[in-house]
């Protein structure tokens, strides 16, 4: 079932283990989905962004929200059990509490659901009680705590989610933003929760790209998984994309002169051994924050198993999956001047300069917040088109000194968004071309996207409008306001004999684009859609 993909079941994040979010169900299809209607609407009582697409099976929702699970009956959306867990009473440091409470998923892994807390703790709780039957840490990971209750407050916060692949969960470890810990991913024994090996997303020593870092910079370095990757399981490979490196004033770190390969990449780990089996640097020597987290998407591309990978950067980057290697990368932003373009080796040209330490910003296209940033991406085998949750977006962005509190190394940058509008596009990576896209008039990005065998990609705008379109020619088919912003994308999965779409939706206003929308609420549900 992990292997067969998203059909009657929606057992992984992104509904496959290549990453496409595409689903196989035909039932709702272009020629009825204008007929769809609320089947059931159940409130989560989140207090920050609801941010995990649904994970269903055998009649059963499970959906995470401020460190807790929720079992949910797909057919009347009847709460089955909660389960919950405290963070710890020294919980704290930077950016922890605007972290806390978010997830972007669950494992399902025979009888249990696979929680990662923000606390660096993985969960496995029995489907049918609620009931953890373990709780793990690990050795070397513990969370951000608080400076006034220690002296180092440097931790991991992970608010992504773990993968299920075969006896093994995959748990990515991000330490990136709260104080610099490196980046890892975790392989996990399904049955025990005994660590099988660590994958450090930094070269360690002996391995290619060590000295693309000064020495003993690795260990602050950054290079965090922020969001869940994909896997081939013929080549026994899990794709990650990487965090920024930190600080992102680089001046520790080679001073932008160097590549620091690991972050701001895209990482490639074999799920047997544990060794990293190819590293991809998307922006070497990143001192934008322009860090490529994305879901690495595994398509067919003239014959060929190949990552795509659309990120912040504005580009669409493609790669041999087995090996690594550069093919292309398409420009699908409306305006890029951090770069001139991408050489055949994969390297930006021309980036733009290093803004003076303490002078005057300057203004960058894409914005660190990205043409697209943590909404999920979709891909569709039968068109052949990713669907983009994208934004016209830019950034006026300056370096500082940094400092240091608590033994904690503060960012060392600070930026001024530029607002642009929310664009829903396809885009066609056979011909490199846009194939449509839906301009609102408003900033924001969609949810994250959903496609499917019936012809359809669905999602919800950042004002809460819930739509479904052709796939192939983005023709608006339904629509409904929900009056809260959708922060995470939606599953579809068989329920009785009737195909079913569930969006998750709230949080709370963020970098100005909210505020955008009068009259939006931010308080987080679950919506059920289906026919007559």
């Amino acid at each position: 079932m992990l292997d067969a993909g998203a059909a009657d079941n929606w057992v992984h994040t992104n509904g496959n283990y290549a990453g496409q979010r595409y689903s196989t169900l035909t039932q709702v299809n272009t020629g009825n989905a204008k007929n769809l209607r609320v089947a059931w609407i159940y409130a989560l009582g989140g207090r920050t962004d609801a941010m995990a697409t649904p994970s269903y099976f055998d009649g059963v929702i499970y959906m995470p929200q401020d460190n807790k699970v929720f079992a949910i009956d797909a057919q009347t959306g009847k709460g089955l059990w909660k389960y919950e867990h405290k963070l710890p009473d020294d919980w704290g440091g930077q950016f922890a509490d605007f972290m806390a409470g978010k997830h972007r998923g669950l494992a399902l892994h025979g009888d249990y659901v696979y929680l990662l807390s923000n606390d660096a703790k993985l969960h496995a709780i029995d489907m049918k009680t609620g009931k953890a039957k373990w709780v793990k840490g690990f050795e070397g990971f513990h969370a951000p705590r608080d400076y006034a209750k220690a002296k180092d407050s440097t931790g991991y916060l992970c608010t992504v989610g773990p993968m299920a692949i075969p006896g093994t969960i995959l748990v990515p470890m991000n330490g990136t933003d709260f104080g610099g810990r490196p980046g890892y991913v975790l392989g996990v024994d399904a049955e025990s929760g005994d660590l099988k090996w660590k994958a450090n997303m930094i070269p360690g020593p002996g391995e290619v790209g060590y000295d693309t870092w000064p020495e003993g910079s690795q260990e602050y370095g950054g290079a965090g998984p922020w969001i869940i990757g994909s896997y081939d399981p013929d080549l026994k490979l899990y794709f990650t994309g990487t965090a920024n490196a930190y600080e992102w004033n680089p001046k520790n770190r080679g001073g932008g002169k160097m590549d620091n390969l690991g972050a701001a990449s895209i990482v490639a780990v074999n799920t047997e051994t544990g060794k990293v089996a190819w590293r991809f640097g998307a922006v070497p020597g990143d001192y934008l924050d322009f860090d490529v987290p994305q879901t690495p998407i595994l398509i067919k591309l003239n014959g060929k198993t190949v990552i795509g990978q659309p990120n912040k950067t504005g580009f669409i980057h493609y790669l041999d999956a087995k090996t690594g290697k550069f093919l292309k990368a398409d420009k699908f932003a409306d305006k890029v001047n951090w770069t001139s373009g991408i050489d055949s080796n994969g390297r930006p040209m021309n980036v733009i300069d290093l803004p003076e330490e303490g002078g005057a910003k300057v203004e960058v296209w894409p914005g660190l917040l990205g043409t697209v940033n943590m909404y999920p991406n979709a891909y569709n085998p039968k068109t052949g088109l990713f669907y983009l949750s994208a934004s016209h977006y830019g950034m006026m962005y300056g370096i500082e000194p940094v400092k240091v509190i608590s033994n904690v190394r503060q960012l060392g940058a600070s930026w001024d968004n530029i607002n642009g509008p929310e664009i829903d596009q396809a885009w066609n990576p056979a011909s490199g071309k846009e194939a449509w896209r839906i301009k609102r008039d408003k900033p924001g990005y969609a949810g994250g996207m959903l496609t499917t065998a019936g012809n359809l990609t669905v999602f919800t705008t950042q004002g809460g409008l819930f739509q479904v379109v052709d796939a192939t020619t983005g023709k608006v088919l339904y629509g409904m306001e929900l009056g809260t912003a959708a922060k995470s994308g939606p599953s579809t999965f068989m329920v009785n004999g009737k195909q079913m779409i569930v969006q998750a939706v709230g949080g709370l206003p963020g970098f100005g684009r909210d505020d955008q929308y009068p009259g939006l609420n931010f308080g987080s549900m679950l919506i059920a859609f289906e026919l007559p």
